[in-house]
């Protein structure tokens, strides 16, 4: 009996060593808190129109997987129509939002208040404008991709039309 307790005590520490080196190694899955106070914003990536700031909540946007973001835009910003491979989900933070969707000729125009919600399927274009500037939060699957209906409206490939 001595030596079964003397064994697990020696074989305990070493159990526990193992589990938490494995644990560092693992992507967190337990619950986490970020305050809105502590986010640190930067710039917004460069598939969008200049002059929004990005903070990422969870996960990877450029890996695939879940993720959520927050975008911050100044007034006036627009991203003009697009779309996305995978649904998009978007809740309006603070500040005004106006949000057209489907093809130019049948869009529908939506304006959204604080604490709105919309969720756009794959593929569906649309486009965003703020008149005051906002924050909204984006829910999705990565890698994000936009792929802009006027390939004109792309600021990866250099100046957007107005």
């Amino acid at each position: 009996m001595k030596f079964l307790t003397l064994f697990s005590a020696c074989l305990l520490p070493c159990c526990l060593l193992a589990a938490e080196s494995q644990h560092k190694s693992m992507p967190m899955t337990s619950h986490g808190a970020m305050h809105a106070a502590s986010m640190q914003w930067g710039p917004a990536p460069p598939s969008l129109p200049g002059g929004a700031q990005a903070t990422i909540l969870s996960g990877d946007p450029g890996k695939p997987g879940s993720f959520t973001i927050r975008l911050k835009m100044p007034a006036g910003y627009r991203v003009p129509r697009h779309w996305h491979s995978h649904d998009e989900a978007l809740t309006l933070i603070e500040g005004d939002f106006d949000m057209s969707s489907g093809p130019t000729a049948d869009a529908h125009s939506e304006s959204l208040a604080p604490g709105d919600f919309i969720n756009m399927p794959a593929h569906m274009q649309h486009e965003a404008s703020s008149m005051h500037g906002a924050i909204v939060q984006v829910q999705s699957i990565g890698p994000f991709d936009i792929h802009y209906v006027n390939a004109k409206d792309d600021p990866r490939k250099g100046k957007m039309s107005k």
